[in-house]
């Protein structure tokens, strides 16, 4: 990266010490304390500040073992390993004595100002290097040898603080109107479930409950055949996943490639109109996840044993008036505390569980009113989603293109103040 021609160029091990450490020492889980010494991961950086509350402990044994890595105010911290590589955070205040866990770098200026430092590494430049530079063994990772010999842009010791205290207004302000937007993505989300919770309630009272098991004529799950890692092309058959059904939508790019020599099996060929659920996992907000499958389907998916297929009495429900009424706030509970798995780890929902869920006994001919409301009302939802993501998504690129022209001298920051408006005016 360059800049003005008073601005030099350096590396980072010229002006910081990398350290971090390769594995922890046998360290595990069962060593965590329910108080002790900070060990942050990688989630307690990821925000503005860095999260000293919801994290791990360890003894004080532990922590004294790595001393270059006992967290120091001015510490810059790079996450180095996972989906989270690139992200950085700089340590402001240090309420406890804190150190890091295997996936976080940490580098220690003594040539740079540390929060000038950091909105370098989260330039779009940098960024670039270091999403060229990851390698590792299926988990993306950046070597240290890496992390020391990424570009450090270096006007003078003013101007870099001029610049961190430039971008510490503006992309604090910005992240005010992402946190803003958010809460209205999720104020639209929960007014949405608490409509159809109420309406299946009245429901409930006013035509009666009766449990899937007397309306349903068939369960079934698929089968498990080793699959490719890649979708389906051209003629081939593909296998679903447990992650096509989620929010009540059926995402048909979940699937892997079924061989050429596996031969499909009929029996579980899936078609518009199915009702499908999540049955296993490991996240206990996919289980039970619902969704029936649209017209435009793929028409050689097959269906895999993570996933229920259930078959309704179509003279009692309908499988759209199912998939709602299987996503209230009641019905989710009664999932969660029938899913069973060792150690009560989410991991498979049993058929009784199913079998066993409430419906209200609406007839067939008002279900098709339910639908059409419910329906409606999650298409604005979904739309002011939409427009809420796509807001969230211009702020975050706005924030990448202050820090980028900042660090790399392309704006006058004396002079930029004001760039991004108060986030009363946008929401």
């Amino acid at each position: 990266m360059s800049g003005p021609p008073a601005w030099r160029s350096t590396r980072v091990y010229r002006v910081a010490t990398v350290n971090a450490r390769i594995g922890w020492k046998a360290l595990t889980a069962s060593e965590y304390q329910p108080d002790g010494y900070v060990f942050l991961s990688t989630p307690n950086i990821k925000s503005g500040s860095i999260d000293f509350e919801n994290v791990n402990y360890i003894s004080e044994f532990r922590y004294e073992e790595s001393p270059e890595l006992k967290l120091a105010v001015g510490d810059v911290l790079l996450a180095k390993d996972g989906n989270t590589l690139g992200i950085t955070n700089v340590v402001r205040e240090l309420p406890r004595p804190a150190t890091v866990n295997g996936s976080i770098a940490v580098l220690r200026p003594f040539g740079v100002g540390s929060r000038f430092l950091r909105y370098s590494l989260a330039s779009s430049p940098t960024q670039s290097l270091i999403e060229e530079l990851k390698g590792g063994m299926g988990v993306p990772h950046l070597f240290q040898w890496d992390i020391n010999r990424l570009p450090v842009p270096l006007p003078p010791p003013d101007e870099q603080r001029r610049i961190a205290d430039f971008l510490d207004a503006e992309t604090g302000r910005i992240d005010r109107m992402i946190g803003l937007h958010r809460s209205q993505l999720g104020l639209v989300a929960s007014r949405t479930r608490a409509h159809l919770h109420q309406l299946a309630e009245d429901l409930s009272r006013e035509h009666g409950v009766v449990k899937v098991r007397h309306v349903l004529r068939k369960i079934e799950q698929g089968w498990s055949p080793l699959c490719e890692e890649r979708p389906v092309e051209g003629e081939e058959w593909g296998v679903v996943k447990a992650g096509c059904v989620n929010g009540g939508a059926f995402d048909a790019s979940q699937h892997k490639s079924l061989p050429a020599g596996i031969p499909p099996d009929p029996r579980f060929r899936l078609a518009p109109g199915d009702l499908l659920m999540s049955r296993a996992s490991g996240s206990v907000e996919l289980i039970g996840s619902i969704a029936v499958l649209p017209e435009d389907l793929p028409p050689r998916l097959l269906l895999c044993d993570k996933i229920y297929r259930l078959r309704m009495d179509r003279t009692r429900m309908a499988h759209e008036f199912v998939a709602f009424m299987l996503t209230t706030h009641r019905v989710r509970e009664l999932i969660r505390i029938g899913i069973s798995g060792a150690d009560g780890m989410a991991n498979n929902l049993p058929t009784a569980t199913v079998t066993n869920l409430p419906l209200p006994d609406v007839p067939l001919a008002k279900q098709d009113a339910v639908i059409r409301e419910l329906a409606a009302r999650r298409g604005m939802a979904q739309e002011s989603a939409r427009a809420l993501t796509q807001q969230i998504n211009l702020l975050a690129e706005r924030r990448q293109a202050l820090i980028t022209a900042a660090v790399t001298g392309q704006i006058d920051v004396t002079t930029a103040r004001g760039l991004v408006p108060d986030q009363r005016n946008a929401a």
